[in-house]
């Protein structure tokens, strides 16, 4: 039993000359070099070395010196303070009554520690000694408490209670050693674990009071994970002393019992702490009455905007902003309300409310309060609907919601574009001021984000319908040019109707017309959905010209070929090519006087594709200005997109179109496109017979 109190001893000292270490530690490095922190740091170091000395088993000299300057230095530590509040001079510091009263006592204590005092006959001078200490420090309290007006006591309080609660457990271990002449070692075990529960009260006391000059920030979650873990301590030890008296009591199933006991205890404790309400409870206490402010806005703006942006998430954007609203309020659920046409807020998405999936929408009368004041509505407190018509509609819908807390507007400018209702939080609270204003803050962050998120998705549908209608223009754009070949063959039919090689050719004209139109539907709905650039293959020069040039020579006799070279490949999609260089062709025609030459060779590491007539000719302002501007033609039944579309497809395979015209005597249009190599057996499979 001696064995089990000796370590019990040793551990609780040791535990708090680690937290004041850590303390200490904390407080020099924010300190700004002023005299009331030096103080400060001087009390937690002494506390430090003190615990330390018992935990190590040094002298019991040393250790009773080292608790009597301990003693001695918070109760001066007081005293500063004390002065700074009563506006002191810190000069005759040393000079004052009671500073040189506790220092007496503290050496008075030290020496009879060393060396026994004639006085020991009569009275134990260390009991007393630190009895006086004790009482010295309880005065100094009080009269800092009473010195302190009711709007400075927020300040000080918590050192008060911190320090109150030291001195006032000195008193009462050192009284009753002296009336029953003896120390209690559970007294005495007991004694380090108040020292740490001073720990928390000091802290928020030197964020705080400004005089002590420490730039000291509290994380709400460090104070709350630090409560649970003393909790969780203090808990622990009483179930242990709990099961050594059953155990005690019950000699033939003591361990059984103890070990049955504990185990339980462990699964109550596992269940406490995991339980959202408790922490909710605590986090709400500790907001209450250690803080000035109940949220902790830097940490709630940042988990708010990492739930709200976590894309990577497999829930949706209006799930998460329920989330991210309802987890900073401490409410299991929620549900999301975007405002549609018609002035209907439709419900979008809900987090984790099974009991809002069958509310379409929002009832007139909660949309029509909500537009008119524009702020957050306690549906708890009743909505006061008193002579509306709509009331039992709403009251109703409320009751299906099951404990609805508060409906909050989204809002983007001026104007409300949904609303989330939150449940009941989980532990039940008056709404105030700040929550209110953190409310109107988060409504208009959920209401742009969620504009955003729509803009964006509208502006992605009008891409795909501006693509879709760019490919109908230009697919218009290639029937025109195939509906010119076939009048073409038409105005010839009258005369070489009845030739059989030109009934061959128009049928293969024909068929292959029917051919490309074919896939240009099909090309049409893969650019409207894809909106990228066709596909390039390789493909032979000379075999795409061949497919423009053939079928137009036996209606158009000036149409011919020049340069040809035999085994030039391009990387290209064939039927976006053939269309390009059939829109020069057709060109070429229409502005022709009877000459028309298609040449197709490679030069200077391109593929160059010539397309010459002898028209009429353009002027070099109307090819800078004009040829090329979409939807402008010098035709009656032209679209105007024909170079448009010829220069956007050369250039997506990495070419360049030139013109070079003379007003007079004609156009010659080049198309420089880059080699691409490829074996020759594959192009002759290409090339046109």
């Amino acid at each position: 039993m001696q064995l089990s109190q000796t370590l019990i001893g040793a551990a609780t000292h040791g535990l708090a000359a680690l937290t004041y270490l850590i303390l200490t530690a904390l407080l020099a490095a924010t300190w700004q070099r002023s005299r009331h922190g030096a103080a400060l740091i001087a009390a937690t170091l002494l506390t430090a070395a003190w615990a330390g000395a018992e935990a190590a088993g040094l002298r019991p000299e040393i250790a009773q010196t080292l608790l009597l300057l301990r003693s001695g230095a918070w109760a001066l530590f007081l005293l500063v303070v004390l002065r700074q509040v009563t506006h002191g001079d810190a000069k005759g510091f040393w000079r004052n009554t009671v500073a040189a009263v506790a220092a007496g006592v503290v050496v008075l204590g030290i020496t009879d520690t060393w060396i026994s005092l004639p006085l020991n006959r009569f009275v134990p001078v260390s009991l007393v000694a630190g009895l006086a200490l004790a009482v010295l420090g309880l005065l100094l309290i009080e009269n800092l408490f009473s010195f302190t007006r009711d709007s400075a006591r927020w300040t000080f309080k918590h050192l008060l209670i911190g320090l109150g609660g030291l001195f006032a457990f000195d008193l009462f271990l050192y009284s009753g050693a002296l009336l029953l002449a003896r120390t209690d070692p559970m007294t005495l075990t007991a004694r380090p674990l108040v020292q740490i529960l001073a720990v928390p009260f000091l802290l928020v006391s030197a964020a705080r009071i400004r005089t002590l000059s420490f730039d000291v920030t509290i994380s709400r979650e460090t104070v709350l994970h630090t409560t649970a873990l003393v909790g969780s301590g203090v808990y622990l030890l009483g179930v242990a002393a709990i099961g050594y008296l059953l155990r005690e009591t019950s000699m033939t199933l003591g361990p059984l019992v103890q070990m049955l006991f504990f185990v339980g205890a462990v699964m109550v404790l596992a269940v406490l702490l995991l339980s959202g309400e408790l922490r909710a409870r605590a986090r709400m206490l500790i907001s209450r009455n250690f803080f000035t402010f109940t949220y902790d806005y830097r940490r709630e703006w940042l988990r708010f905007i990492r739930t709200l942006s976590d894309s990577a998430s497999q829930t949706s954007l209006h799930e998460r902003a329920v989330r991210a609203m309802a987890d900073v309020f401490e409410c299991s659920s929620g549900a999301l309300f975007l405002r549609g046409r018609g002035n209907i807020f439709a419900m979008a998405g809900r987090y984790n409310w099974s009991g809002a999936a069958g509310m379409l929408a929002l009832p007139n009368a909660l949309t029509e309060r909500l537009s008119e004041r524009r702020v957050v509505l306690n549906l708890r407190d009743g909505l006061d609907l008193s002579g509306d018509p709509s009331e039992q509609a709403v009251l109703g819908w409320l009751r299906r919601l099951n404990a609805p807390w508060l409906l909050v507007p989204l809002r983007l400018r001026d104007e409300i574009v949904g609303a989330i209702v939150l449940s009941e939080p989980r532990v039940p609270r008056a709404l105030t001021w700040e929550d209110e204003d953190l409310l109107e803050i988060l409504g208009v962050q959920v209401g742009s984000y969620i504009a955003e998120a729509q803009a964006s998705r509208a502006l992605f549908e009008a891409q795909r319908f501006e693509r879709l209608g760019q490919s109908f223009s230009f697919v218009a754009h290639d029937l025109k040019n195939m509906v010119s070949q076939l009048s073409l063959i038409l105005q010839h039919a009258e005369r070489h109707g009845g030739n059989p090689e030109f009934q061959r050719d128009t049928l293969e004209t024909i068929g292959d017309s029917v051919e490309r139109m074919r896939a240009l539907l099909g090309r049409l709905k893969e650019r409207s959905e894809a909106g990228v650039q066709e596909p390039a293959g390789v493909a032979d020069l000379h075999g795409m010209l061949a497919e423009v040039v053939e079928p137009r020579r036996a209606a158009l006799p000036g149409l011919g070929f020049g340069r040809i070279d035999p085994g030039v490949a391009v990387a290209v999609d064939r039927l976006g090519f053939t269309a390009a260089v059939e829109n020069l062709v057709q060109n070429a025609v229409d502005a022709a006087r009877g000459r028309i030459t298609v040449s197709g060779f490679a030069e200077n590491g391109h593929a160059v594709v010539e397309v010459t007539d002898d028209g009429p000719g353009m002027t070099d302002a109307f090819v800078r200005d004009h040829l090329f501007r979409p939807f402008a033609s010098t035709k009656s039944t032209g679209y105007g997109i024909g170079m448009y579309q010829t220069r956007d497809l050369i250039e997506r395979w990495g070419g360049h179109l030139e013109i070079e015209s003379e007003v007079g005597t004609g156009t010659t249009a080049r198309v420089l496109m880059p080699l691409a190599e490829v074996r020759s057996d594959k192009l002759e499979e290409q090339a046109t017979p």
